[in-house]
């Protein structure tokens, strides 16, 4: 998209971190992401005037701007009387034409200082010096959440006692979706195409956005954790033009001074009650002259037709296309200039829904000037809800910048990302337990015990996790059938009872068997209907084999080779014929066939008994295909029934899947919600959650589901959602009156060079354990060893067991938070090339490359003794290879 209207530039600017994004431009400059076509220079004024406008109201003696880019705001800005003092950063390109520039103007050679570094290099600038630091667009260019922090927390020292920090061109997280609706419809023929596959291109478009979005209210909950600010003040950019920049994007600015007024509870007006037009508006100001008015819910007309575009996606009675819809409310501009010809300051800000506004107007002469606060009147949430995760596959190397996040070819990114993301990059645990859970201690012969912590939610330093799943020996198709025995027809999804959901599986895992589906095959489902995805998983379980769930939509060259497709319609025109596969195709328009008779599938009817070591589910990934096995499902089976909210938008992946299966063997009711319930505003959903009494969260997009559980909290309200790697996988629970926390059976761990937990707020390399752990990667052993660690304190039944190693540091904060990096930990012994490894086994079979330096933990032996990495990689071999060849 469009990344920087302020920049008149006929180029990019140079992608480094703290300079202003690189954004797409043609020979006329910045481009429009509805039509590739150049954005008009009108517009582009209107902008950065509003821009300069919004600063010039803050004390500007001494001005810094960091990210300078190719000066729209320097020249202008620099020349005002009242600036004695400008600095500026920028890259070693920006800085060598603006000092040309410069050097050339007699005013601003007087006044302007300027230096290549980037935004949070602050090493040598002037402590308490700055009335007014400017950081305009450049915050989308960041590569998260935890780096605009980083950047805020060194700039506010800066500072002079009363100064204020400018961040603007932000863009709205909470509008996501009705951006990406908007430039979808844009495209030609798009309003006339298949509507799911519509939405999953939304979706995608979401999920792999490259720029940091950020919701309005993160300002307020960071101003919570920094005591200097004292007041914040939110709003949207004014102008009459209606583009991606006034309609999706807004400015903050963070003041270290008293507030002249808080404006949060300031007396409101509702729109479409007293005032409905810009007259009414004007004579209600006339009779009453109030000295604050908060005209509150107005319908946001700039995004009005994009938001109700996206909101007819879900209702399938209405058109989907962006013809203009009957204005609900004048341009919040015509409000904004009605006030001010009656003398009034008109700040317009965010509503308390993503397509409102509030117009909050102040009477200057019974309002003291100077900072305000409260101008939005933001609900109070988790910072770590506000922020995406920007997609790092372009992003430049940064101080944050870490490995990309792993995801597997066969799913959208959307499903899940990484455990940082849960919701985002910060997730509350309970507070450390009295014990500390100790490391295995090294003793002669390299021989250690490992020490387990009581039974029951625990964590420590260095440890998150829940409490102790005890194992199963019940495969899921058993644990299924002991439910449906239990309470048949209890209901399982909308106008679907257990006993008939048995039913409708059996049929259909016959049809399977029949042809040659098993232990040892996969079956690739792409089926968006929830009830025909849950009957295709069941019948899949039952005979034994793999389940394979894709989106049809994404690329599967890599994915394993299916014994059978069971497609939808839409499935059955995007994926090409496999060779040697069945293709069998539901048809949607016929209705469900009728349940015939009760025939259950028994080991005589399958290829061959199941094994323990069997794969649940298969998914292409980055290191290869991640084999999953039952364990998460059985953890499930023994927690009590917890009603279950399927927010799976087109085809579900794998940890839709895995929870799907998880709600059904312990008896919840799946509840899917219809056209009425807008996925994307979180008080909607959890509204709509606390009616149908649900709460585990399955599919959402992952902005969406960091605001559900930061709200969840706030409001009190239990709520479980799930995420991570397809490797590693984590849910976490909000329970009432408590932090979130891993559910029973979740662990992770933040370990030092030697394989032991860190002090409490130490960074570690994080590690995940427990029910999440997939099996491993099937024909890779050496990714498979590499990656699939020996966990040091054991499964809870005593034996051995594996941790994923994530290549990501973490750690957990003084208040219990878990904190998740973009980066490696700087002591990962696995990203060391001078380290040395062994080669241990279990009695398993299984093989992991281990540190040398770090003590063995019980059951596991050398088979390799010390040696550099690459030759230990030669010794590594892993048993599900032997198990999984009819896959490729």
């Amino acid at each position: 998209m469009f990344d920087s209207g302020l920049n008149e530039q006929q180029n990019a600017l140079a992608a480094v971190p703290g300079d202003g994004p690189a954004g797409p431009t043609g020979p006329a400059g910045p481009v429009s992401s509805y039509d590739a076509l150049p954005i008009p220079p009108a517009h582009l004024r209107e902008w950065r005037d509003a821009t300069l406008g919004r600063i010039r109201g803050l004390p500007r003696r001494r001005v810094l701007e960091i990210g300078a880019g190719t000066g729209t705001l320097l020249p202008r800005l620099a020349r005002d009387a009242e600036v004695g003092e400008y600095s500026a950063t920028g890259s070693a390109a920006a800085v060598a034409a603006l000092t040309a520039r410069v050097e050339a103007d007699p005013v601003l050679r007087e006044k302007v200082r300027l230096e290549c570094r980037g935004a949070e290099d602050t090493h040598g600038l002037p402590a308490g010096h700055f009335d007014t630091i400017v950081v305009d667009s450049v915050v989308p260019s960041f590569p998260g959440l935890a780096h605009l922090r980083t950047v805020v927390e060194r700039l506010l020292p800066l500072l002079a006692p009363g100064g204020s920090l400018f961040l603007g061109g932000l863009r709205n997280l909470d509008l996501a979706h009705c951006f990406r609706t908007g430039t979808a419809l844009a495209r030609p023929g798009a309003a006339r195409g298949d509507r799911e596959a519509l939405c999953r291109r939304i979706d995608r478009e979401v999920a792999q956005e490259r720029e940091l979005l950020l919701s309005p209210a993160l300002f307020d909950a960071l101003a919570r954790d920094l005591p200097t600010v004292r007041a914040v003040d939110v709003r949207v950019q004014r102008g009459v033009q209606h583009n991606e920049l006034t309609r999706y994007r807004y400015d903050a600015v963070l003041s270290t001074a008293e507030p002249a007024a808080d404006l949060t509870a300031a007396p409101r007006a509702r729109w479409g009650e007293e005032i409905t037009s810009a007259a009414t508006l004007a004579g209600h100001l006339r009779a009453r002259r109030p000295a604050v008015l908060r005209l509150a819910a107005v319908p946001n007309r700039r995004v009005h037709d994009e938001y109700a575009a996206m909101q007819s996606l879900f209702n399938p009675l209405e058109s989907i296309d962006l013809a203009p819809q009957d204005a609900p409310a004048p341009a919040p501009e015509v409000l904004c200039r009605a006030a001010e010809r009656l003398g009034y300051r008109a700040l317009p800000t965010w509503g308390e829904r993503p397509d409102l506004l509030d117009i909050v107007l102040l009477d200057p002469e019974q309002v003291p000037a100077g900072p305000l606060t409260g101008v939005y009147a933001a609900p109070v949430v988790e910072a770590a809800g506000c922020a995406n995760t920007p997609a790092t596959d372009h992003r430049p190397a940064g101080p944050d910048a870490g490995p990309p996040v792993r995801l597997p070819k066969g799913a959208a990114p959307s499903a899940r990302t990484a455990p940082g993301t849960l919701p985002s990059h910060t997730v509350r645990a309970a507070a450390p337990a009295p014990h500390a859970l100790s490391a295995p201690t090294a003793t002669a012969g390299r021989s250690a015990t490992r020490t387990r912590p009581a039974t029951g939610i625990w964590a420590g330093a260095g440890i998150w996790a829940g409490a102790d799943a005890p194992p199963s020996e019940a495969n899921v198709a058993s644990l299924f059938a002991a439910q449906v025995a239990r309470a048949p027809q209890a209901p399982a999804l909308p106008g679907l009872a257990y006993a008939e959901l048995d039913a409708r599986s059996d049929l259909l895992a016959h049809a399977l068997l029949e042809h040659r589906a098993g232990p040892g095959t996969c079956v690739l489902t792409a089926l968006s209907s929830p009830a025909g995805f849950a009957v295709a998983a069941l019948a899949v379980v039952k005979t034994g084999a793999a389940l394979l769930p894709v989106d049809p939509a994404l690329d599967l060259a890599e994915a394993p080779h299916p014994a059978v497709l069971l497609l939808d319609e839409t499935a059955d025109l995007l994926l090409p014929a496999v060779p040697g596969a069945a293709r069998l195709v539901r048809d949607a328009a016929a209705g469900p066939l009728p349940p015939a008779g009760h025939w259950p599938v028994t080991d005589a009817d399958r290829l061959r008994p199941p094994c323990p070591g069997d794969p649940l589910l298969v998914v292409p990934g980055e290191d290869g295909t991640v084999a999953v096995g039952g364990e998460a499902v059985a953890a499930a089976a023994r927690a009590a029934p917890a009603d279950t909210a399927w927010l799976v938008r087109g085809y579900p992946d794998g940890d839709a899947a895995i929870g799907l299966l998880s709600a059904l063997v312990c008896g919840a009711r799946v509840h899917v919600p219809d056209g009425s319930v807008s996925r994307d505003v979180p008080h909607e959903v959890l509204g709509w959650l606390r009616r149908r009494g649900a709460r585990m969260v399955l599919g959402g997009a992952d902005d969406v589901l960091g605001a559900l559980l930061a709200l969840a909290r706030a409001e009190g309200a239990g709520l479980s959602v799930s995420g991570g790697w397809a490797e590693g996988r984590l849910v976490v629970e909000q329970m009432p009156g408590s932090p979130p926390r891993p559910a029973p059976g979740y662990r992770a761990y933040l370990l030092d060079a030697l394989l032991r937990p860190v002090g409490p707020g130490e960074t570690g390399s994080l590690y995940i354990a427990g029910a999440g752990v997939a099996l491993g990667y099937a024909g890779g052993p050496g990714s498979d060893g590499e990656r699939f660690l020996p966990d040091p304190f054991g499964g809870p039944g005593g034996g051995t067991a594996r941790m994923w190693r994530t290549g990501r540091a973490a750690r957990l904060d003084e208040d219990g938070s878990l904190r998740v990096l973009d980066a490696p930990a700087p002591d990962d012994p696995f990203t060391d090339e001078h380290a040395t490894f062994v080669v241990l086994a279990d009695t398993a079979g299984r093989r992991a490359l281990w540190p040398a330096t770090a003590a063995i933990p019980e059951g596991w032996y050398e088979t390799h003794g010390e040696d550099a990495c690459a030759p230990c990689l030669d010794h590594l071999h892993s048993p599900l290879d032997d198990g999984l060849d009819d896959l490729f």
